[in-house]
C-alpha cells in the first residue's frame, strides 16, 4: 500500500493546466474534465473540474479553505528562484518570496488557481 495520487479540484481546468505546466508536469486528458500527470517519483497528480466532481458526488462542495500543501523539490536554490520568478511572471499569486529557511532549504510559497498552497524548495548548498 502507498500513496498513489493526489486529486485537485479545479474551478478552471485550463488555468490549472497552465499553472502546473510550470512544474514540468505533462498532463494527459483521460476523461471528461479529468487530467493526469505523473511525477518523476511516480506520484500521479489528477486535475478534476468542479462539474465532474459534482457528477461523481452530487453532495460535493467547493472547499472554502484548502488544507493540503503540495511541495515541489528543486535541484538547487537557484532553481527555486527561477521557478518562483516564472510563476510570478505568469500572473499567479505569491505567498512568500524565496528565502533561506532556518532548516537549511531555499523555500518559497505560491497559490495555485484554486487557492492551494504550493511550496518550492531545495537544499541550501
Amino acid at each position: 500500500m502507498g500513496l498513489d495520487a493526489i486529486g485537485i479540484a479545479c474551478k478552471d481546468i485550463q488555468k490549472s493546466l497552465e499553472f502546473y505546466a510550470l512544474f514540468h508536469l505533462a498532463f494527459k486528458k483521460l476523461g471528461e474534465d479529468h487530467y493526469e500527470a505523473t511525477t518523476p517519483q511516480g506520484l500521479r497528480i489528477m486535475l478534476d473540474s468542479h462539474d465532474l466532481l459534482r457528477k461523481i458526488n452530487p453532495l460535493w462542495e467547493v472547499p472554502v479553505h484548502p488544507g493540503i500543501t503540495l511541495c515541489f523539490g528543486q535541484d538547487n536554490p537557484e532553481a527555486v528562484d527561477e521557478l518562483f520568478s516564472q510563476i510570478s511572471k505568469a500572473g499567479f499569486q505569491e505567498i512568500k518570496t524565496p528565502w533561506d529557511a532556518f532548516w537549511g532549504q531555499r523555500y518559497a510559497s505560491v497559490l495555485d488557481p484554486d487557492g492551494n498552497q504550493i511550496d518550492i524548495f531545495a537544499a541550501l548548498d
